[in-house]
């Protein structure tokens, strides 16, 4: 008997969708990948004569991606729920063109590619599958694994448990100069830091380890290698760190590192007061939340003392703010000031701290109670420095000549208050705004005064306020650059069957220079039928 073997035929179909594959479609450069998980491949670049392998539901890569064209260039993988077989990087080989490779799933073991090299490949991301839960993938990962990526320059794992690893595992990797560590399942920064602290072509490194609880000096003889004591990065332009709960920072915790590009965590203000026994020397955006409140002051102090440009501050004890608390904040050019509303009552905003920040360009005030926010009453100067101005604070009226004193502002978003009413005049003075959000509050009329003085808007968004019916004649006629309105819905009384909207009468001359007007469909009250829309 002669002897038989199996053959595996693919039909390769081209039409509008990509080419057909059991697993798998194929799209060339200038093709749409439809729906196939938009938040993981339409980003990754696509290039000429090269194709993009979107593959979904594999079980195993050596079987399920047989008869692919060689010429890919971008690999987009998602396994199948549940911890999937070993895979080999060697597999990929056969695609020379391979630049990007992202796999989206949990392996028992990942081989390296052997002596064979991936020449072109620069971007990977290993992420374990979405809706796993919290568990971690336990994936063994052998020493010198990624050495034959000659040329990988970009490296994201996310949910791998990276005790599992081989301490040696990132070794031989000369050309990796961005690494991001996502939700490593350790508690210990030193399993992260001593595993990598060998490549030395490393520029930006991003870890989010959200179970490190305490920051300890890092000692690399956990790992029971012969390595030095403690990492050493000389090269790191860029370090963002996140981490949970922070009860304990031990002194010199991070005087290996020194400057960071971020620092995120929840932080009680006794632990906050020994961040800069850390060995930190400066940190650009610091990110401090949890369930117990911050003194302004003793944050402007920590602010001051390791020269951090940007806080979001979510925990901050409303109360003490002050002109004087600030004063050692005076170098910040980004605020978010957030109170814990639920739990402690908010106060009247003593909004006079603006003038003690003088480098301060955006400031976003969130969850706030503070119906008649006074920001100017007290201001005898203009404030020249403040370009971009975020409030949530249960605004209700907004009064005549509010923000007067805020002359070069650009941005004002005042989104989801509780603004029923805009006195004529409410934004006089503000001759540079460009962008003006007021979505999702309780405005029912627009007047001819209402928005004078905005000579320099460009973009206003009024959607979400569900019973504007009444706009005066003229109401935006003098918004001589605006470029884009956002109405919304427009409702009309019980009483008139028909909502009449005069265009021209409304926007004027500068209606010609609309590039986009967005009026949604009317709306009545539930159960009536027959309305109309009319527009003039």
């Amino acid at each position: 008997m002669g002897e038989m073997r199996a053959a595996v035929l693919f039909l390769w179909i081209q039409c509008t969708s990509g080419w057909m594959h059991p697993k798998c479609q194929i799209y060339d450069s200038g093709e749409d990948l439809g729906h196939f998980l938009k938040w993981t491949c339409n980003y990754l670049p696509r290039h000429a004569e090269h194709y993009t392998a979107a593959c979904e539901d594999v079980t195993a890569i050596e079987e399920d991606l047989l008869g692919l064209p060689p010429n890919i260039n971008t690999f987009c993988i998602s396994m199948a729920n549940g911890q999937n077989r070993s895979m080999s990087l060697g597999f990929f080989s056969q695609f020379q063109d391979l630049e990007y490779l992202y796999i989206d799933g949990c392996f028992t073991q990942i081989l390296p590619t052997g002596n064979i090299h991936l020449p072109n490949l620069q971007h990977m991301y290993l992420i374990v599958k979405w809706g796993m839960g919290s568990g971690c993938c336990n994936c063994h990962i052998g020493p010198h694994t990624f050495r034959n990526l000659v040329n990988l320059c970009d490296l994201t794992i996310q949910g791998y448990r990276l005790t599992a690893m081989a301490p040696d595992v990132f070794h031989g990797m000369t050309q990796l100069q961005r690494f991001i560590i996502s939700e490593p399942c350790v508690e210990d920064l030193s399993e992260i830091l001593c595993r990598i602290m060998n490549i030395k072509s490393l520029i930006e490194l991003k870890i989010k380890a959200p179970e490190i609880q305490t920051l300890n000096q890092s000692n690399c003889s956990i790992l029971n290698t012969k390595e030095s004591m403690k990492p050493v990065f000389n090269n790191l332009a860029s370090a963002d760190f996140s981490f949970g709960e922070i009860p304990h920072i031990e002194e010199g915790a991070l005087a290996w590192l020194q400057n960071l590009t971020g620092l995120s965590g929840a932080f009680s203000q006794e632990v906050l007061l020994r961040l800069p026994l850390s060995g930190i020397q400066q940190i650009q955006y610091f990110s401090c939340s949890g369930s117990n409140e911050i003194d302004i002051e003793r944050i402007c102090n920590v602010v001051f003392l390791l020269s951090i440009k940007k806080i979001h501050l979510a925990n901050a004890n409303m109360r003490s703010l002050s002109m004087s608390s600030v004063e050692l904040c005076t170098g910040l050019e980004y605020m978010y000031l957030g109170g814990l509303g639920s739990i402690h009552p908010s106060p009247h905003l003593k909004w006079n701290f603006i003038t003690s920040l003088k480098n301060l360009n955006r400031l976003n005030i969130d969850f706030l109670r503070d119906k008649n926010p006074e920001i100017c009453s007290f201001q005898k100067q203009p404030i020249t420095w403040l370009t971009k101005l975020t409030l949530l604070i249960n605004i209700q009226i907004l009064f005549a000549k509010q923000f007067s004193c805020l002359v070069t502002l650009q941005y004002l978003d005042l989104t989801q208050n509780l603004i029923s009413n805009i006195e004529d005049f409410a934004f006089m003075g503000l001759t540079n705004l460009e962008s003006l959000d007021i979505t999702q509050n309780k405005i029912t009329q627009i007047n001819a005064n209402t928005f004078f003085g905005l000579h320099s808007l460009t973009w206003l968004d009024l959607r979400n306020n569900p019973l504007i019916h009444n706009i005066e004649a003229m109401s935006f006629t003098h918004l001589t650059s605006l470029k884009q309105v956002f109405l919304g819905q427009v409702n009309n009384p019980l009483t008139e069957p028909v909502i009449k909207l005069n265009l021209t009468l409304i926007f004027g001359g500068i209606l010609s220079q609309l590039t986009h007007l967005y009026i949604s469909s009317a709306m009545r009250p539930k159960g009536y039928m027959g309305q109309r829309v009319q527009a003039g």
